[in-house]
């Protein structure tokens, strides 16, 4: 009985680990080469939200975190685009580094 329940515990294990690869995979090629299914282009800076400024490399959650949510249908204003320049250049400016 207790080789079955340890049998079972590693097969799920190995199951759990095969899914998380698969989806990180897919994460991956989402980041690197966009939707090619759709046809559609990813746009890294999301209608303006991001800055060109940052480096990808050193803040991946920054491009990578609009993966997870369904893409907004309507542009950013440009009132709200140029707040967040201004926050950004504030924090830049104040912050460590």
């Amino acid at each position: 009985l207790m080789i079955t329940i340890v049998t079972c515990l590693l097969l799920l294990l190995v199951i759990l680990l095969s899914l998380f690869n698969i989806f990180n995979h897919q994460l991956l090629d989402a980041t690197t080469t966009g939707s090619q299914g759709s046809g559609k282009t990813v746009d890294k800076l999301l209608g303006g939200l991001l800055t060109a400024e940052f480096d990808e490399d050193s803040c991946l959650s920054r491009y990578q975190s609009s993966l997870y949510r369904k893409p907004s249908p309507y542009k950013p204003s440009g009132y709200l685009i140029s707040k967040l320049r201004r926050y950004e250049m504030l924090h830049k400016r104040c912050g460590p580094g």
